[in-house]
């Protein structure tokens, strides 16, 4: 398992390290400067306390004490002291040291042998006191410096590890709340997650969190209104079926008999349209996936579906028949517009009455692709009109059964399609049309060329 608190230490502390190495590399560098200003005042100084005595003689004050280590030149710690007079070295603290004589007063720079030497000089008569000290010596006791610096970076790390530790712990801290806070809840526990002491980084995820728990929330009311009615509106001819069972053994001749299983063929047709009536619009809810589009022929579509109505809107003497303006194209997934189609034919054949007319008219109007089903029948009051969008709502007035389900479903596939879908009055105020207008779509050459008008029925 990755862990956030690791992850993010793997990235500080290195981070902290490098801070730290790049602070003493700065102090390095600056240090070797001001060291550079230091060591040569001490040159200067060092120069200054050589006196010539009256007589001809030298005397060092302050320098007793020195020795050969401690004015060699080649230590952090020393230099290198000479007196000359002329190109003669009168005294010098190494004896060994191979610097030339000094050619004027003032600072210079020496490289013998490789080995570049920093000195300061001073001319009193004929007499030159020089102080020296090699470069390395300098970058030495830079080194030192720098090394003093880095050690208690790096004796802090073990401690900045720990408190980053600690500190990354105390920051997720939030985290570890919400999560406690999603434990104890239960399956019917969808309230938001308050935000009022959260963190401004963490109210972004906490956002989706109460997001995702309004949309859970609202599918779970949704589904248990989904069951409720189903468990309703299957019990009528349940009940219905369970009856007509009792009584056919009871039948008294076969004339009731018949009768009898009549009515069981009847609920058993009824019970088997609302099942698969329900198992569509359970197929078709908000949450399922979004079916595959693909260009659909509505024209060939409404042609098929009319074919294979015709002969149950004969049954119910019912005049069937299809106007379309020639090939009619479309974006959109041919399956869920063939249910759509088929509930509109459906329940206008149930609900338009006997001698009715249904007509199914595909067109294109202002680049759109539309459907219509229109029918002579009573049609729907206005003030039904947004009712008989709900699941299982029949209106009243009809005697026809139906489950109640199939404007539920045409809305759902109308929405997938981003189609906008209404119902109207048919001519002379009689009957009803429902139209579906599709999303503008450029006709191909094949559908221009072959626009023409076209009655099947």
């Amino acid at each position: 398992m990755i862990s956030l608190r690791r992850r993010l230490l793997i990235w500080l502390l290195p981070a902290a390290l490098l801070a730290g190495l790049l602070a003493s590399a700065a102090t390095y560098w600056g240090a070797l400067g001001e060291l550079d200003e230091l060591l040569d005042d001490q040159l200067k100084g060092i120069a200054q306390h050589v006196v010539v005595e009256p007589d001809g003689r030298l005397s060092l004050r302050g320098m007793q004490g020195a020795n050969e280590d401690r004015l060699s030149g080649q230590q952090s710690h020393a230099v290198l002291l000479q007196v000359w007079r002329g190109s003669t070295a009168v005294f010098s603290s190494d004896r060994d040291s191979p610097l030339p004589p000094p050619t004027g007063a003032g600072f210079a720079d020496l490289s013998v042998n490789g080995q570049l030497w920093h000195s300061y000089a001073t001319r009193n008569g004929d007499v030159i006191v020089r102080v020296a000290q090699a470069r390395r010596a300098r970058w030495e006791a830079v080194a030192e410096i720098a090394m003093h610096l880095l050690w208690p970076v790096l004796s802090l790390v073990p401690v900045l590890a720990l408190f980053l530790w600690f500190g990354i712990g105390y920051g997720l801290r939030p985290l570890r709340k919400i999560a406690a806070n999603l434990k104890r809840r239960d399956a019917n526990n969808m309230h938001a997650i308050g935000t009022a002491a959260m963190p401004g980084e963490v109210i972004p995820l906490v956002d989706a969190i109460n997001d995702l728990l309004w949309r859970l929330d609202h599918a779970f009311t949704a589904q248990r209104q989904f069951i409720a009615d189903a468990a309703h509106e299957l019990r009528t001819p349940i009940m219905g079926l369970t009856l007509q069972a009792d009584l056919l053994p009871r039948a008294a001749s076969a004339t009731e008999r018949d009768a009898i299983t009549a009515q069981i063929r009847t609920g058993t047709a009824r019970l088997a349209h609302l099942a698969e009536q329900l198992l569509t619009l359970a197929r078709l809810s908000p949450e399922s996936p979004t079916p595959d589009f693909s260009e659909v022929d509505l024209t060939a579509l409404a042609r098929g579906v009319i074919s294979d109505r015709v002969r149950y809107a004969e049954m119910n003497q019912i005049d069937l028949g299809l106007v379309a303006s020639g090939v009619v194209k479309t974006r959109g997934n041919a399956d869920s517009l063939r249910i759509l189609l088929n509930n509109l034919v459906d329940n206008a054949i149930r609900y338009a009455g006997l001698q009715a007319r249904v007509d199914v008219l595909v067109n294109r109007e202002d680049g759109c692709a539309t459907l219509k089903v229109s029918d002579t029948g009573p049609g729907i009051p206005e003030e039904d009109r947004e009712l008989v969008w709900e699941r299982f709502y029949r209106g009243s007035g009809h005697a026809a059964s139906g489950s109640g389900l199939g404007l539920s479903i045409v809305r759902r596939i109308a929405e997938q399609h981003r189609a906008i879908v209404s119902l109207g009055s048919g001519e002379n105020d009689r009957g009803l049309v429902v139209s579906l207008r599709f999303p503008p779509t450029t006709p191909s050459v094949a559908e221009q060329g072959r626009r023409h008008g076209a009655i099947v029925g």
